[in-house]
């Protein structure tokens, strides 16, 4: 009769480990969704920020400034998108940025 109650223990045993460990796993995914959001909505503290302010604060962090006439309006997309991985900017900072620098000229 011992021998029977140990046989069931045991799958209950794991089966209370395989609830709590599928709990635990969705109570860390909520908390990394959650993390993911506020990460987002701090990369776009920038969204208020006109594109000639955009440009002076990423761009004079590594460079000397440039007057936008230093290059034509394609130069300037390819500069801009390249700059954008480097510079960890949003795509919609970098169209703020390109179009300051097209509409300067």
């Amino acid at each position: 009769m011992i021998a029977t109650l140990n046989f069931i223990r045991v799958p209950v045993i794991w089966l209370v480990v395989f609830v709590l460990a599928g709990l635990a796993w969705n109570a860390s995914a909520g908390s990394k969704e959650k993390r993911q959001k506020q990460d987002a909505s701090a990369s776009d503290s920038y969204m208020g920020l006109s594109g000639e302010e955009l440009w002076s604060n990423n761009c004079l962090r590594c460079h000397n400034i440039r007057p936008p006439t230093m290059y034509g309006n394609g130069q300037w997309d390819v500069i801009v998108h390249h700059m954008r991985i480097r510079a960890n900017i949003t795509g919609q900072e970098q169209r703020a940025i390109v179009e300051f620098l097209k509409s300067s000229k």
